[in-house]
């Protein structure tokens, strides 16, 4: 199982792209003016959960065989239609699904695939990587969904998609839209806890003791990942997710 950083820290990402000075003024001006569309774009890959889609299907390269070819790219290729965005809206969402693709090629081929899978650990059970990486990810998500900014949750729910994408409908779209923005509104509670658990086998309170305590989460996860190796993979995650974007951007819609 390949285990990618949340909707939370997807839509942490989109903040910071929002107002990164190093993308054009003319292009953080436009993703400011269609944010909503932007930030659903940001999240939609992971709507395949709800629907039992294969990540094959929503995020372009198979879980067995190497990524050759960027994952935006294998989508546009696919659909040739979405080289052409009937709109700004539509380029904007676009925009931000080219966003999360690139950060979860970035870390599949820099964290999971390297650190996880590719070397060996210490453990008894390889169980205990697989918990290990849940423990991680919900370490970002905690840290990013308390970084959101106010406005995300409105933006977010007034999207609103017009056959945006070939393989995804409009309901699901909504039904996902829906489903983050209950978690991230005012009085909204995570369900990331409860999702990991379940995929997981086991209660989130077990899981939950692991990450309040500093000396178990050492010893499942930090002794493996220190923190500093994550600091670094998440710069250069976030560094690559703003030169796909400007390259997308660039060449599908002349910024």
């Amino acid at each position: 199982m390949l285990t990618m950083p949340t909707p939370f820290s997807h839509l942490k990402h989109a903040q910071c792209l929002l107002v990164d000075a190093q993308l054009s003024a003319s292009m953080r001006r436009f993703m400011q003016q269609q944010r909503s569309a932007f930030q659903l774009g940001c999240i939609i890959a992971d709507a395949r959960v709800a629907g039992g889609i294969g990540r094959e299907v929503t995020h372009f390269y198979q879980l067995d065989q190497p990524i050759t070819e960027r994952p935006w790219r294998v989508m546009l290729l696919r659909y040739p239609l979405l080289a052409q965005a009937r709109d700004d809206s539509h380029l904007a969402f676009l925009a931000g699904y080219v966003a999360h693709l690139a950060l979860d090629e970035f870390w599949a081929q820099n964290m999971v695939r390297p650190h996880f899978w590719g070397r060996e650990w210490d453990v008894g059970d390889q169980r205990d990587k697989l918990f290990a990486l849940h423990l991680i990810l919900t370490v970002m998500d905690e840290r990013d969904q308390a970084e959101l900014q106010a406005w995300q949750a409105d933006s977010l729910a007034q999207c609103q998609p017009h056959d945006w994408l070939p393989f995804l409908s409009d309901a699901t779209l909504c039904e996902w839209r829906d489903f983050i923005h209950r978690q991230i509104a005012p009085g909204g509670h995570s369900q990331t806890l409860l999702i990991f658990s379940r995929r997981l086998g086991c209660d989130a309170a077990a899981v939950r003791g692991v990450l309040d305590n500093p000396a178990r989460l050492r010893e499942s996860l930090w002794r493996h990942i220190p923190p500093r190796l994550l600091a670094d993979i998440e710069a250069r995650a976030y560094a690559y997710t703003r030169q796909q974007l400007d390259r997308y951007l660039r060449e599908f819609a002349g910024f």
